[in-house]
């Protein structure tokens, strides 16, 4: 169990692939048999071919992308980190299919800003399986989703 190796791989995870836009070099970080959950509500991702191929789809969203490690806790073969995510948005058509209907009204190149928790796993000194939650309601809020409108919010259902 090495914390230290496995926090600096996460921070270099997050440079490489989301700030340089290496998608490529996804091996060096993630391991064959890698299964990653919470990535738009979906199944699993498993085996790094797929998430490489659904990795370059999420950050081909973004004209320009940056991935800041906020946090980290690191505890045997497990690092738990916060982290935020930057971009512009390239492509509309680029979102997901639940979103996509709103494209006439998404303004192309728009700045956003996502956070996110992840917990990776670690299994011979790369990441095996990654648990990440990321705040889609403001993601969605601001690409021009409209806010979901309640009887407790003070305005009539």
């Amino acid at each position: 169990m090495d914390t230290e190796r496995n926090t600096r791989l996460i921070h270099d995870y997050a440079d490489v692939v989301w700030n340089k836009g290496q998608v490529d070099r996804l091996g060096e970080f993630l391991h064959e048999e890698v299964r990653m959950y919470g990535l738009g509500g979906e199944p699993p991702v498993t085996g790094l071919e797929k998430l490489k191929h659904e990795t370059g789809l999420w950050r081909a969203l973004y004209s320009e992308a940056s991935m800041t490690v906020e946090r980290v806790v690191a505890e045997g073969e497990r690092v738990a980190w916060q982290w935020q995510l930057v971009g512009t948005i390239a492509d509309v058509r680029m979102l997901m299919p639940h979103v996509q209907r709103l494209a006439d009204e998404v303004p192309q190149f728009k700045q956003i800003s996502v956070h996110g928790m992840s917990i990776s796993s670690f299994r011979d000194g790369k990441i095996i399986e990654e648990v990440t939650q990321s705040d889609m309601a403001e993601f969605l809020k601001q690409i021009g989703y409209p806010e979901p409108r309640t009887p407790y919010d003070g305005r009539p259902a």
